[in-house]
This record gives structure tokens, C-alpha cells and sequence, in this order.
């Protein structure tokens, strides 16, 4: 889904069920065509022996199966077919259980990226069994609290917060790595994954208990808030970075921070969290036209996305206005884009995702940033 055929296989998919009256019928039903090819020529070269590894929806096989489970429902074909391949999607999750089998709990290579097709299924009406889902969650808080007892007993965490004017904030009860960093963003860090399991907490009841909601959940989330830098951004990473305010993106930065917020927000009804939303949303809006594309992950129309999803919350049709100004910007995306993308085309990085926000700002009461939102 990342930078794959499957990522544009998506946007052709949410093309095709776009209900805006601007778009004609010719336009959704290219959109079901295209879909349809797409997804043929991912299953050809799909290796489900690939899971053993890897489960997210944005690198593995998974993300193939999820298109395919969309479209085959969406676009009228037999219940057989999407059922085939929601099975495939759940028998996967033997793979994620393990706390010890060196999977990452992060979004893109990780077991937040697994938890993100199954929510998506979910948001598409599909049966998703709460014990599949718990079986991840629970791998995931075992993890953090694994991560978390180890950086307290080595002394690890205090070295990271040592050279930060934070220094002196209690580290959290989860703690999560990738590649030995802590990451903070969408892509990799804390955000990704604590937005995730928020979300997994309201769509599916009982999946996590209020026990893990309140003693681990929010309180990783209540750490994340007081690590915002006064510019309204967060730091892409602990140690270092924690004294640099350079990245406004989705993967690192305030665009992939603020669904956190405003989900943590609508959990706790706590304003504190929406002020975080609010104040990240003027680092967006301020630094938001990216130098490396239009696309979703580091580029303007994850921006677009993130101030889409604060109008969404607060009904303030300021957000509104800066959203439309950033598709504004997108729309001449190859002149605004001041580098070209290593995947010029794909979901994440490319002209899908543009896309993807260009037809999503059309419905701006519904649309969402793709896989990985907020409530």
C-alpha cells in the first residue's frame, strides 16, 4: 500500500465510491476498472509466505488482501471472493503474537500497520472477530511495557531525555523502538500506534479494557502531549531531536501527531488534547507546503489532511478554508512539487495520495487521511 500498486489500486477504489455529484458516473466506473486491473496484477505476484515477517498493511501481502476484500464487496462481486480473502487477512495474525519474534509494533513493517487493515475492514462492514483483534493489541502493550521495563533499568530513557529541556518528564508506561530510536511520528513512532489502538478501542468494544485504556493507553498518550515544542510541532525522535524543531510531516512531526490528539480528545473529552490538535495545527499551517512532493506521507496533502481532520472535530470553518488552500496547492502538484518522489505514483509518497485528498476534500465532512486516522 506504501509505494505499491495496491497503494493506487486504494485511491481508485475511494475514487469509485466517491458520492459527490462533481464527479460523473464515467469517472467512478474508470475508477472501478482501474481497480480491478490493479489488483490482477498484484495477486499474480503475491507470497503469502511473506507474512511470517511481515503483516502490515503498507508492506506485506496484507495490503493486496485488504484491496481485495474492499473491492470485491464494493464493486458486486460474489461474498465468497471478500470472504477469501478476510480469511487469509485473519489467519495472518498468528504471526504478530509474539512479543520476542523481533516484529516492530510501528505502522509501516509493523503489527499497528495489521491492526490498520482490520480496522478499515471494519469501517467497510466487515466481521471482524474482537478475539483477532485483542490477540495484536495485547502483543502490542506487552511489547511497550517489555520496551518501557527495559529502557527504565538500563538507565536508557534518562539518557535519551538527559540533553533536553524534558529531561525531568516520568517516562511513560509504554515505551516502543524501531531500529533502536524512538519515534515519535505516524510512520514509525508512538503516534501511529497509540492513535491506532484509541481507534481499535472504540470500534471494537472489549478488544481493550479500560484498565489498559487508562493505565497505559492515556497516559503514553498524556507523555506524547508534553513532549510538543512550543512552535506547536513535535520532535521527530527522543535524544536528540528532542532539541530540533525541523520536520512538519505525517511520518515525523504535528501532521502525523494530531489525529492522536484529537482522538485522545474525543476518548477523555480533556480540552488539553485539542489545544495540542489546535496549536499543531497552526505549525501545519504555517510550514505545511513540503519541499518533497504533494503526497500523503511527507508532503502537502497529509497536511491538507491533518487540518481536514481538526475542522472535522471543531466544526470551525478556518480549518476548512486551510485545508481547501492546501488542495489549492495540489492541484498543481507537478509545479509545486519541489522534488520529485522516489514513487512518483504511489499512495504514500506519489500523485495517488495527492489524489486520494483532492477527491477526499470534496466530501471534507467524511473524508479521511487513508488506513490510519483518528476517530
Amino acid at each position: 500500500m506504501y509505494t505499491g500498486l495496491s497503494g493506487v489500486g486504494l485511491f481508485y477504489n475511494f475514487l469509485s465510491q466517491c458520492k459527490c455529484e462533481l464527479l460523473d458516473r464515467k469517472i467512478r466506473e474508470n475508477g472501478v476498472v482501474c481497480t480491478e486491473k490493479l489488483l490482477n496484477r498484484c495477486l499474480r505476484h503475491i507470497d503469502l509466505k511473506k507474512l511470517s515477517k511481515n503483516i502490515s498493511v503498507y508492506t506485506s501481502p496484507i495490503g493486496p488482501l485488504c484491496l481485495g476484500a474492499l473491492s470485491s464487496v464494493k464493486h458486486g462481486s460474489e461474498n465468497t471472493e471478500a470472504k477469501k480473502f478476510v480469511e487469509d487477512i485473519l489467519s495472518a495474525s498468528k504471526y504478530g503474537l509474539d512479543v520476542d519474534c523481533g516484529m516492530p509494533d510501528e505502522a509501516l513493517y509493523g503489527r499497528t500497520g495489521y491492526l490498520n487493515c482490520l480496522v478499515t475492514l471494519r469501517e467497510n462492514n466487515f466481521d471482524i472477530p474482537v478475539s483477532v483483534v485483542s490477540s495484536i493489541t495485547d502483543a502490542i502493550l506487552k511489547s511497550g511495557q517489555k520496551t518501557a521495563g527495559a529502557y527504565k533499568s538500563n538507565g536508557f530513557y534518562d539518557r535519551l531525555m538527559y540533553q533536553s529541556s524534558k529531561r525531568n518528564l516520568c517516562m511513560p508506561p509504554l515505551m516502543f523502538e524501531w531500529h533502536d530510536k524512538c519515534y515519535l511520528g505516524g510512520a514509525h513512532g508512538f503516534a501511529g500506534i497509540l492513535t491506532t489502538l484509541l481507534k481499535v478501542y472504540r470500534l471494537f468494544p472489549g478488544s481493550i479494557s479500560s484498565h489498559s485504556l487508562n493505565q497505559l493507553i492515556l497516559p503514553t498518550v498524556d507523555w506524547m502531549s508534553q513532549l510538543q515544542i512550543i512552535s506547536g510541532n513535535w520532535p521527530s525522535s527522543l535524544g536528540d531531536s528532542l532539541n530540533r524543531d525541523v520536520l512538519v510531516h505525517w511520518c515525523h512531526g504535528a501532521t502525523g501527531v494530531i489525529p492522536l490528539m484529537l482522538s485522545a480528545h474525543k476518548i477523555t473529552g480533556e480540552n488539553k488534547y485539542l489545544k495540542c490538535a489546535l496549536d499543531g495545527g497552526e505549525a501545519v499551517w504555517t510550514r505545511g507546503l513540503l519541499h518533497k512532493g504533494c503526497g500523503l506521507c511527507h508532503g502537502s496533502a497529509g497536511s491538507g489532511f491533518a487540518l481536514l481532520e481538526i475542522y472535522q472535530t471543531t466544526q470551525d470553518p478556518k480549518y476548512l478554508y486551510r485545508a481547501i488552500k492546501f488542495a489549492e496547492w495540489c492541484t498543481d502538484c507537478f509545479k509545486n512539487a519541489t522534488r520529485v518522489a522516489d514513487r512518483p505514483y504511489s499512495l504514500m509518497e506519489g500523485l495517488a495520495g495527492t489524489l486520494y485528498f483532492l477527491v477526499g476534500i470534496l466530501d471534507p465532512v467524511n473524508s479521511k487521511f487513508p488506513l490510519l486516522s483518528g476517530l
